[in-house]
């Protein structure tokens, strides 16, 4: 399995409210992405962090992200921004960030690095508030 997708809300109806997504992601979706979100229109992200459960082990460099970036544009670190993950640790981005104006997915993304992967397995979170209810 290369990882999986959990949304917990707290009132996520009510503007203001926050919510809380996580998803995780393991060493056997190598070059892929994991969903860890679907942002409403007009959300803002409050945080994100990555929490590494075992430690990534292909080679000299496992990178992972988190954004909304395309995964081809190498671009995907709008929250997140590339992190080594060879070793267990804790990576977060500060914020709030700007508001969204439009809808987004959100996901982690993984780069191994120059060998087969045998371990590995990290959490990302993502903590938004909507603007609006509209």
């Amino acid at each position: 399995m290369a990882g999986s997708q959990r949304t917990r809300p707290y009132h996520a109806g009510a503007a203001g409210a926050t919510s809380i997504a996580e998803a995780e992601i393991t060493f056997s979706a190598a070059a892929a992405r994991q969903l860890i979100c679907s942002l409403p229109a007009l959300s803002v992200v409050l945080r994100a962090w990555v929490e590494v459960l075992t430690a990534f082990n292909a080679g000299t460099s496992n990178l992972l992200t988190v954004g909304w970036g395309a995964i081809a544009a190498a671009t995907a670190d709008d929250y997140v921004a590339t992190v080594d993950e060879s070793q267990a640790s804790l990576a977060t981005a500060t914020g709030p960030f700007a508001a969204e104006t439009a809808a987004k997915d959100v996901y982690v993304y993984y780069t191994p690095g120059d060998a087969a992967a045998t371990t590995g397995k990290a959490r990302e979170f993502i903590e938004y508030a909507r603007l609006t209810t509209e």
